[in-house]
């Protein structure tokens, strides 16, 4: 067991991308698939067993509990909710906890850490060290200028910027930054360093992007037009990125 494999299965793109980002953060986890469907989340877990599982407790057409009863074989249990699930530790000795959306990464490690104590020492002692596996690795940052501090921003934490007359909106995974810079400046600031212009008011993080058409760009639940200056080199650049895929 060198890594805790993980799956999600949630409808809502915006939480899975969140939680997405998060798994990468911890050494031991290892993110084996996200589904938005039931059924196709189904069908992979009868084929491939499972260690973690983040699950909606309210999926379309069915209730995580009852999905649960589907499982051939239970793996350790983390349910996402839009407000906290009553439910009793203890009760279901594989649910390890309930996590509230937007899911706060301080949350996640607490519901990671109640994993890592359900594993027996033996294979415990498998996975990397515990001081290793709480370091958030959170990369590159920049300063941008908000109200009348300087702020630290996490570029991988970045999902895009929309530009509003002098000032801009930095959308990331946990918040809102409003920052007094326009978007042009900004552009030049973050070129080379994975984002791009996708439209005359929009910065988009290109890891975010969750989908793409000839027209329009989706991160997780926000769909954004391409504008004419900009959609040969957008698109350009992102089958680039997917050619391999």
């Amino acid at each position: 067991m060198n890594k805790i494999k993980c799956l999600i299965i949630d409808d809502e793109p915006s939480t899975a991308g969140i939680l997405q980002s998060y798994i990468r953060e911890l050494d031991a986890l290892e993110l084996v698939g996200t589904y938005y469907d039931a059924v196709d989340a189904l069908v992979y877990l009868q084929q491939n067993p499972v260690d973690l599982l983040f699950m909606d407790v309210m999926l379309p057409k069915i209730t995580g509990d009852a999905f649960l009863k589907l499982l051939p074989s239970r793996p350790r249990i983390i349910f996402l909710a839009n407000r906290r699930k009553r439910w009793i530790p203890g009760y279901d000795e594989y649910v390890l906890d309930c996590l509230v959306k937007p899911i706060a990464f301080e949350d996640f490690v607490a519901s990671i850490d109640r994993c890592y104590e359900s594993i027996p020492p033996v294979l415990r002692r498998l996975l990397p060290p515990r001081a290793k596996r709480l370091a958030r690795r959170r990369g590159s940052f920049v300063y941008l200028y908000s109200g009348q501090a300087m702020v630290k921003v996490y570029l991988n934490e970045v999902l895009f910027i929309e530009g509003v007359r002098n000032y801009a909106r930095v959308k990331t995974i946990e918040k809102d930054i409003v920052i007094l810079q326009g978007l042009a400046a900004l552009d030049a600031k973050l070129s080379g360093k994975g984002f791009m212009r996708i439209h005359r008011s929009v910065i988009a993080s290109l890891s975010k992007i969750t989908a793409f058409g000839d027209y329009t760009v989706e991160i997780g639940p926000h769909i954004f037009p391409v504008s004419k200056p900009f959609r040969a080199r957008v698109l350009a650049r992102l089958r680039e990125l997917t050619k391999n895929v």
